[in-house]
C-alpha cells in the first residue's frame, strides 16, 4: 500500500492485497455499506433503522468508504496496545475439505498435488500454510455432504481461544514473540505450537504463542517452527535458512518475565 499527499493537500491510498487480506478488506466494508448494495431487509427494528439511516444518506458509497477508514484507524489508534482482542471473524470464510486438513504430508511430485482451499467468493485458491495459519487464530465449523453433495450435518462453531485466554497471553508474551519484533499484544495472533487438527494442539496457554500477522505469515509460509522446553520457547529455522537448524531463543517481551 502506498499512501502520499497530492500538492492540493489530499492524501491518495494505493493498495494491493494478497486474497486473504483482500477479502477481509472487502467484507469489511460491504458491511458498512450493505444496505445501499443489495437492499436487504431487517426484521429487527433497530437494524431496520440502521438500514435506512444508511440509505437516507446524503453521502456516496465512496465517501462512506474513506470516512469509515478513518474512523477504523481512530478507533484502532486508540486502543489498548497490550490488549489481544479476541472473537473470531466470520465475514471472511475460508472452504477446506477435511481430508486436505487431515492428511498425511506427502512427497512433493506430479501425482500429489499440494492440498489447498478457497476463500469463499473468490475464484483463486489459498495454500494449505496459508489455511494452517489462520486455523491458528480463528475456529472451524464442519459441514458434511453425500456423495451426491447434499448436506447431511452442519457442525457447531469450534472457537479456539477465549478472550480470557488472549488476555493472558498478552500479559505473559508483551507481544510478539519473534526474535527482535516489537509488536504490542493489540498487533498480535495466536499461534499454535502444535497445529490444532493435524497434530492435535491443545486449546491452552502453553501451546501457543502470540506473533504479528508478518511473522506469524513468515513462519507458515517459509516452515519455520516454534517447539516449547518447559516454559521456553525455540524458534527452529528451516534448513534452507540455516542447515544445522539451530535453535533461537524466544524470550518473553513482558516486563519482569
Amino acid at each position: 500500500m502506498r499512501v502520499y499527499r497530492l500538492s492540493n493537500g489530499n492524501v491518495r491510498l494505493n493498495g494491493l492485497f494478497a486474497p486473504e487480506d483482500g477479502e477481509f478488506v472487502l467484507s469489511t466494508f460491504d458491511s458498512i455499506t450493505s444496505p445501499r448494495r443489495g437492499g436487504v431487509r431487517f426484521v429487527d427494528p433497530e437494524r431496520a433503522a440502521w438500514a435506512q439511516k444508511m440509505q437516507d444518506d446524503p453521502r456516496s458509497t465512496e465517501q462512506i468508504n474513506a470516512d469509515s477508514l478513518v474512523q477504523l484507524l481512530t478507533i484502532a489508534g486508540e486502543a489498548d496496545p497490550g490488549r489481544v482482542f479476541g472473537g473470531r471473524r466470520p465475514a471472511v470464510r475460508v472452504i477446506v475439505t477435511e481430508k486436505a486438513l487431515t492428511a498425511e504430508p506427502a512427497e512433493p511430485g506430479p501425482a500429489e498435488p499440494a492440498a489447498h482451499g478457497q476463500i469463499e467468493g473468490n475464484p483463486v485458491p489459498i495454500s494449505q500454510e496459508t489455511i494452517d495459519r489462520l486455523l491458528c487464530d480463528t475456529g472451524t465449523r464442519g459441514t458434511k455432504f453425500d456423495d451426491i453433495g447434499q448436506i447431511i450435518n452442519v457442525g457447531r462453531d469450534e472457537r479456539l481461544f477465549t478472550e480470557k485466554q488472549r488476555a493472558a497471553m498478552g500479559v505473559r508474551d508483551g507481544g510478539c514473540r519473534w526474535v527482535d519484533c516489537d509488536r504490542s499484544p493489540a498487533w498480535t495472533e495466536a499461534h499454535h505450537i502444535n497445529e490444532w487438527l493435524t497434530d492435535s494442539g491443545d486449546t491452552n496457554l502453553a501451546e501457543e504463542v502470540l506473533l504479528c500477522h508478518p511473522h506469524h505469515l513468515l513462519l507458515h509460509n517459509q516452515h519455520w517452527k516454534i517447539t516449547r522446553t518447559g516454559t521456553q520457547h525455540w524458534l527452529r529455522p528451516p534448513v534452507e535458512n540455516d542447515p544445522e537448524q539451530t535453535l533461537i531463543a524466544l524470550p518473553s517481551n513482558a516486563v519482569g518475565l
